[in-house]
């Protein structure tokens, strides 16, 4: 079968300096440029990978046919099928059962139309060795023929080419000011375009790097032209490492005004999006609070919201730690409010338990406040015991007591000892109690003893006492 699942694919790694190592897509010889999965609209009209049938005439406008394809170096004749062949110098890895047979496929080789039954006669090692193509070093010695004025007009092909970025990454950091500016002017229309590139945006990122301050705020009002431009690229597995990389390299205030307004309309999209709360957590921790008390004030009003979602748990808890005066009173206050649902929620209840780590006396008295009467009811929760938990473990010893009273009084106590998630509630009680509540803990534990050895919950209480050798009778 052609496409078989169990094929594998050849991988490669895009080099730029500072940027996250990560496995790009499989190669094929005429594999067509993958769209973001997250920017249904957006319609991106260059190649992304080089088709090796039309390379010569690619080149010829380059000027360098004469130094590649008549130059005896490099010993890449055309053969009949219409690709270049190429002596492997090391043995590669690449999907033999699906990129060589759909290649023969598609062209039509002389003796393979009749049936598909005939490719089983045709020695595998000789077509293996007539197409396997060193592609990556073949294309890398035409770019190193090749000056960067010859290249002039096509600096955003090359961008979204897997080897034709590497090869303008490396050339960018030895270039003078006014090849940068020559780079900078070809690309800075379709920076959008190419930083949702799977290979364009690393190009971004040097420039970025590179360029001066007054091309970076020219960057900075191409994305901001659009109310939610911004927000999409931010939205992209691509575009976040390029707007990331533009946030380290800011200079100015109104730079950061430019992007703190063209990201508020789309924070809470963001914080919610695996992508793009990385943009959110970058600005609440490196920006001011002036800066940020808009993006502030839109993750309060949508506290529950956000506070329940997998990657907005995880936003929120980073403003609470970064935020100071009215911004940071107003999320805990919020935070404070939905405590009841977000204590049993399987991701706001982190949020809660990151109060309490705090250790701010104030915050946790509030919070042990709103929490009162329902300790019982969170204990036989899975995520709510949790909870109970982290407020015994951090609590001083007066508010601890006061819970555990609460837990004692409650009909349903003892069942807590033989519940699934109550039992480790009791065990951080008899952790953190003293004197006549320690003492009424035993006592409720030795009662109920009997039914607590036959029980795989009730063993782990009793296992408590022998891990610390102290007896509960």
């Amino acid at each position: 079968m052609l496409n078989s699942p169990g094929n594998r694919h050849l991988r490669d790694e895009t080099t730029h300096f500072g940027s996250p190592s990560r496995g790009l897509p499989a190669t094929h010889f005429r594999r067509p440029r993958q769209e973001s999965p997250r920017l249904p609209n957006t319609s991106l009209s260059e190649k992304s990978y080089f088709d090796e049938t039309d390379l010569s005439a690619y080149f010829s406008h380059l000027n360098v046919n004469d130094r590649i394809f008549d130059n005896p170096v490099y010993h890449f004749p055309l053969v009949e099928n219409g690709f270049f062949s190429h002596p492997c110098q090391e043995a590669e890895q690449i999907n033999q059962d699906s990129s060589i047979l759909n290649l023969l496929h598609n062209h039509n080789f002389d003796g393979l139309r009749s049936n598909g039954n005939e490719l089983s006669s045709v020695p595998r090692n000789q077509w293996m060795s007539s197409l396997s193509l060193k592609r990556n070093q073949w294309l890398q010695d035409s770019f190193d023929c090749s000056s960067l004025r010859d290249l002039r007009g096509n600096i955003v092909a090359l961008a979204k080419d897997q080897y034709g970025c590497r090869h303008l990454q490396r050339t960018m950091s030895s270039l003078p000011k006014e090849e940068i500016e020559m780079i900078f002017v070809e690309v800075i229309d379709r920076v959008c375009e190419l930083m949702i590139d799977p290979f364009g945006n690393y190009v971004v990122q040097k420039i970025v790097e590179l360029c001066s301050e007054e091309q970076r705020t020219r960057i900075l009002l191409m994305l901001t032209n659009d109310d939610f431009q911004l927000v999409r690229i931010c939205l992209n597995t691509h575009g976040i490492r390029a707007v990331l990389k533009l946030l380290e390299n800011l200079t100015n205030p109104q730079q950061i005004s430019l992007v703190i307004a063209a990201l508020r309309p789309g924070a809470v999209a963001l914080t919610k999006d695996t992508n793009g709360h990385y943009v959110i957590q970058y600005c609440v921790k490196h920006f001011s609070q002036e800066d940020t008390k808009y993006l502030l004030n839109e993750v309060a009003d949508n506290c529950y919201g956000i506070a329940t979602d997998k990657s907005g748990c995880c936003v929120l808890q980073h403003c609470v730690e970064y935020s100071k005066g009215a911004q940071r009173e107003r999320l805990v206050a919020e935070i404070i409010a939905n405590a009841l649902l977000l204590a049993e929620d399987c991701y706001g209840n982190y949020v809660v338990q990151h109060l309490l780590a705090l250790r701010v006396p104030q915050i946790t008295a509030s919070l042990l406040r709103q929490l009162e009467g329902h300790y019982v009811s969170f204990s036989c929760n899975k995520y709510g015991s949790n909870v109970v938990e982290r407020c015994l473990l951090e609590s001083g010893e007066e508010q601890s007591t006061r819970i555990i009273i609460e837990l004692l009084r409650s009909p349903n106590v003892s069942m807590l000892l033989m519940h699934p998630f109550g039992n480790y509630v009791i065990q951080s009680a008899l952790l953190v109690s003293k004197g006549f509540v320690h003492d009424a803990l035993r006592y409720l534990i030795r009662i109920n003893s009997p039914m607590m050895r036959s029980n795989i919950y009730g063993k782990k209480v009793l296992a408590w006492f022998q891990k610390r050798r102290l007896p509960y009778i």
